[in-house]
């Protein structure tokens, strides 16, 4: 889901239902299938998440959003429910930004709705975390919902894990982006959010090379300790073994995810992998992975506390955290901080660069925004989603 557009996941196919993964590729630089565009219609609802500032920063447009002041400028992905994300430039501040756009149909279609507002509310309420990508509006027409979200130049990490020569990263460069994603599982875990999709796709880095956690199209919120819930969602390669058995997940899911996510950064590839959907499920289910004899001793101790079939037996954040991989080799609070030097910084050639970004969506055409109505709260009254007005009210 994308690179620098938070939401948009764009590598390993995701998993929701109904199953759509069995035709997608194998390959490691696997892409989604490109959606079709539709055309913007009249604006109906603005909101602006945040906090008021005095004067906008280089990167976050002022509180007082007006979506007519929105020049996007390129493509930088599409995702599985997000049709387009497009770079922009808010004319007023100058300042760069990402809007993602998504069909209302569709969402209606793929009974997504729901899973969409409460990306909507995770994002306003996980606002400032210095890991977690931040949501700077939202507004809706006719036809589309649009998310403005903040700018991460240096694109997905999946990008820059496919640009090294080995495809993979040392433990030192693993454990800063590890540390980093599991500052943020720890936040979301403290205010009872599951996050459920897990990957490299989805973590993205900012200009200066730090992690930001992005497309919380599945979270859960109001996920208590030991509390189950039973939707089947995120990515094949990553799921857990609870969730594949379909007896009920809570937040240990996202701690297999982790597990999955370091094993994969250290090894090129997710530690379970067929193309068989129904015999990937009975891998992950039995859960034997193979160590690379270069692995040290730290980090298989971590990765088999993590990739444990029981999730009553899985490390929880606050062990994780705990662990001698992390504890002999960095201090959390110079984590949050931001003070630990990243292993590498994103080559960025100005605000407005596009490079970390994968050219079949650079070089497509952009889907203008067309806001005729100067009536921002306008009620649904045409079109395919005539009639379900209601649904999009808390948007």
């Amino acid at each position: 889901m994308a690179a620098v557009l938070p939401f948009a996941s764009l590598s390993h196919s995701d998993l929701t239902m109904p199953l759509t993964t069995n035709a997608l590729p194998s390959s490691a630089m696997k892409k989604r299938p490109l959606s079709p565009l539709r055309s913007h219609d009249d604006v109906r609802n603005v909101v602006v998440a945040g906090r008021t500032t005095s004067e906008p920063s280089m990167t976050e447009p002022a509180v007082a959003f007006d979506p007519r002041q929105i020049k996007l400028l390129k493509v930088i992905g599409r995702g599985t429910f997000a049709h387009q994300v497009a770079l922009a430039r808010h004319d007023k501040t100058q300042c760069m930004c990402v809007v993602k756009t998504m069909d209302k149909r569709k969402l209606l279609q793929r009974k997504q709705v729901v899973h969409t507002l409460t990306e909507k509310r995770v994002l306003e309420k996980l606002h400032g975390h210095p890991f977690i990508v931040k949501l700077y509006a939202s507004f809706q027409t006719d036809y589309e919902l649009h998310f403005v979200l903040e700018y991460c130049q240096g694109g997905e990490l999946f990008f820059h894990l496919q640009q090294q020569r080995s495809q993979k990263f040392d433990e030192p460069t693993t454990r800063f982006y590890a540390a980093e994603v599991l500052a943020a599982l720890k936040e979301l875990h403290t205010r009872e959010i599951v996050y459920r999709d897990l990957k490299p796709e989805n973590i993205l880095l900012d200009a200066h090379g730090h992690v930001k956690l992005a497309d919380f199209g599945f979270a859960k919120q109001n996920m208590n300790t030991g509390q189950r819930t039973f939707s089947f969602c995120g990515s094949p390669e990553y799921l857990s073994p609870e969730m594949v058995s379909k007896t009920g997940h809570g937040l240990e899911t996202d701690m297999w995810s982790f597990g999955c996510f370091i094993y994969e950064l250290l090894t090129g590839s997710p530690p379970f992998q067929c193309e068989d959907m129904h015999r990937l499920f009975r891998l992950i289910q039995q859960g034997r992975v193979w160590y690379p004899p270069y692995l040290s001793g730290y980090v298989i101790s971590l990765l088999k506390g993590l990739l444990c079939v029981n999730p009553a037996s899985r490390l929880t954040v606050a062990q994780a955290m705990n662990h001698p991989f992390f504890t002999l080799a960095l201090n959390w609070d110079e984590v949050l901080q931001r003070k630990i030097l990243p292993p590498m910084v994103p080559m960025c050639h100005g605000r407005d660069c596009t490079d970390n970004f994968d050219d079949d969506y650079t070089n497509a055409p952009v889907s203008l925004l067309k806001l005729r109505s100067l009536d921002l709260h306008k009620r649904l009254s045409r079109g395919d989603c005539a009639g379900y007005g209601d649904l999009f009210d808390d948007f």
